[in-house]
């Protein structure tokens, strides 16, 4: 349905309900750092409360404007104010004008605006849109938002608005009827939200790449489960536009000279959206890529030969995080591959059957370099014994001792492709094995789960062998949801009582009685599933069978047994964390800690990315530390040598307790 605002027109749909859904989640990571701006436009607000304006107090005022805008991180380009600053000193009585104009609220705004820019105009000065924004927004952040063209730029064209802007005060009237048409929908997620609230989600949407590119594939995901309209051609380009303007700026990536967008795929042809990533030495090589389907998304590295690609089916799993790891880790792959010699090894290799399933050597040693563990060859050792003997893994341990990244470092170091999602506890065999789905012509077809979507491509129909990862596998009633599985890996062959296109009964089997047909989906005999426990999750956790556990193995994984600050530097180089100013506070953190409760070094990771720069450690310890405690005789004393720490605020971290007793 087309929306109109102002001048702008645009289509609404569910693009700006789920940008505020993750917006929410995001003002809780570490990523958000806007939190300064409601501290100081409540005090600016207050003193403009407080000042009564005049020829001869405006220079006072406006150079207080001035000040407080350098030192909260620049609301506006620092020359606007200085320029401000000396039209006030040059022009104290127009300028008087100008502020006691703009803040008459008994007027419409947009009379105010073209009044206050005739005043300065006719002392041969101009008032910016940014400035006009900022002047307002420290009379009453509640009522007026602060105004950047890059950000109303970019949103228009998230939405679809393609309307140009004009003068400033045009500009910034249609900005302000925008965020009032924002401000219910911000409103469901944020309570008593104000156009602060809604500033800071354009603000974030458009200028932080950990939001905007979930955002924009969750997005394109809803819209391919939708039916093909041509019109959403041009949208959904500029939005693969953004996503891979947010690639390219990945400083890893910076040496594969990536070219600007050129190929962006989009619904034509009943295709789902997708993204090559070409680089300007290698083009027609190896290339990064990502396509969301209404089923998945992938992303890795491919060309005709090679894929090595993620599949993630959850969109709530997906992350730029992640998404920049693997293009990350994948960057050494794709240089070694871009190489001529590649091509002219792989001839004498000859072409695998199109069918063919790529082998796993268990006899491959395991390694996982991008990863630091204390007893490292303790697990080398039992992750090889297990995969070489049959079993499946679970890897057991306290929160962020990184479980789930060994998971996949596990898959890399064997060749295979993984496919990572996480359990829930209202899972059935529904999700895991498959079920029937409508489809658009109202008839109903059966559709393959997380599990068979493993062993063959839902697409091309053509045999695979993907290992699954399964994180917080424990939170899943796994008899239930892995029971058919269960049958197959101990050599039974199982019909799932669901027909396929070919009108017979869907069936999984052991790969040496597979026969490639269309109903049957065979396992390999090399294909594992890990999964991860979170050991401190006991109140949520279903009982495993006995049957079940027997195929597993499970392997402990465990924080560092000593906290000491070379412990530490060992993690910070695995990390690609240089020059940490910080770390004797943090290893005495991470001692008090774990006295107390065990966290793993992914939470100090967090910690560290965070303290890197300004050492604030008290923010540090109520967003990623704090959540994972669960103490109860020892708390006192737990918060009390907390407290205790030089570089904690004591105050502010017995006030948040006290607030949760």
């Amino acid at each position: 349905m087309k929306e109109t605002i102002g001048a702008f027109h645009f289509e609404e749909d569910e693009f700006i309900t789920i940008a505020l859904a993750h917006y929410h989640r995001f003002k809780e990571s570490a990523h958000y750092d806007q939190k300064y701006k409601w501290y100081v436009l409540k005090e600016l607000n207050e003193f403009m409360e407080r000042s009564v304006i005049t020829k001869e107090t405006v220079g006072e005022i406006v150079h207080d404007l001035k000040k407080e805008n350098t030192s909260s991180g620049y609301f506006v380009y620092w020359r606007s104010l200085l320029e401000f600053e000396r039209f006030s000193i040059t022009h104290e009585e127009q300028c008087t004008d100008v502020l006691r104009t703009l803040y008459d609220d008994e007027k419409p705004l947009k009379e105010r605006l073209n009044e206050a820019t005739r005043q300065s105009h006719s002392c041969g000065y101009s008032l910016g849109a940014p400035l006009l924004g900022y002047l307002l927004a420290a009379f009453d952040y509640t009522s007026y938002p602060m105004y950047k063209k890059e950000v109303l730029e970019t949103f228009k064209n998230m939405i679809g608005a393609h309307e140009k802007l004009g003068r400033a005060a045009d500009n910034y009237s249609q900005y302000v009827e925008l965020c009032k048409y924002l401000l219910p929908f911000v409103a469901r997620e944020v309570k008593n939200a104000t156009m602060l609230d809604v500033q800071d989600f354009l603000y974030c949407i458009t200028r932080y790449r950990e939001l905007f590119v979930p955002v924009i594939i969750h997005y394109l995901k809803h819209l391919s489960e939708k039916p093909y309209e041509e019109a959403e051609d041009a949208r959904v380009c500029t939005l693969l536009k953004m996503v891979h303007g947010a690639i390219c700026e990945i400083p890893e990536l910076s040496p594969l000279c990536i070219q600007k967008a050129r190929e962006l795929t989009t619904f034509k042809n009943d295709s789902y959206p997708s993204l090559v990533i070409y680089t300007k030495e290698q083009e027609g090589h190896v290339k990064l890529f990502l396509e969301i389907e209404k089923d998945e998304i992938r992303y890795g590295i491919m060309d005709e030969y090679e894929k090595d690609m993620d599949v993630i089916h959850r969109i709530e799993d997906f992350s730029f995080s992640r998404l920049r790891q693997k293009y990350e880790t994948a960057y050494e792959r794709l240089i070694r591959l871009n190489r001529q010699t590649v091509r002219e090894e792989r001839a004498s290799y000859g072409k695998r059957e199109e069918n063919e399933r790529q082998p796993v050597s268990f006899e491959h040693k395991v390694q996982f370099p991008s990863l630091y563990f204390e007893d490292e060859e303790r697990l080398k050792r039992q992750i090889q014994s297990a995969l070489k003997n049959g079993k499946h893994l679970i890897f057991a341990g306290p929160p962020g001792t990184g479980k789930s990244k060994l998971a996949s470092e596990v898959c890399k170091s064997y060749g295979v492709q993984s496919v990572f999602t996480t359990a829930s506890s209202d899972w059935s065999t529904f999700e895991t094995i498959g079920g029937y789905h409508p489809t658009r012509e109202g008839t109903l077809t059966f559709h393959p789960g997380l599990f068979l979507q493993c062993f063959k491509d839902d697409r091309t129909k053509k045999e695979q062998n993907k290992w699954l990862i399964v994180d917080e596998m424990n939170r899943a009633d796994l008899d239930q949801a892995f029971g058919a599985l269960l049958s197959v890996l101990a050599g039974d062959r199982v019909s799932l009582g669901f027909k396929a296109e070919n009108g017979k009964n869907v069936t999984i089997c052991p790969q040496e009685e597979g026969r490639d047909a269309v109903h049957e989906y065979s396992v390999p005999s090399s294909w594992r599933l890990i999964g991860t426990m979170n050991t401190r999750d006991k109140a949520t956790l279903f009982q495993m069978s006995y049957a079940f556990m027997r195929r597993f193995a499970f392997i402990s994984i465990h924080p560092p047994s000593e906290i000491t600050e070379k412990v530490l530097l060992r993690y910070m180089n695995k990390w690609g964390i240089e020059n940490y100013p910080f770390i004797t506070e943090l290893t005495k953190l991470w001692h008090v800690i774990n006295r107390y409760e065990q966290v793993g070094p992914a939470l100090i990771q967090d910690v560290a990315l965070f303290t890197k720069d300004e050492g604030d450690f008290t923010s540090a310890f109520q967003l990623f530390l704090w959540p994972q405690i669960r103490l109860f005789e020892q708390e006192r004393e737990f918060m009390n040598e907390i407290c205790s720490l030089t570089f904690i605020d004591e105050e502010t971290i017995r006030r948040e307790w006290r607030d949760e007793q």
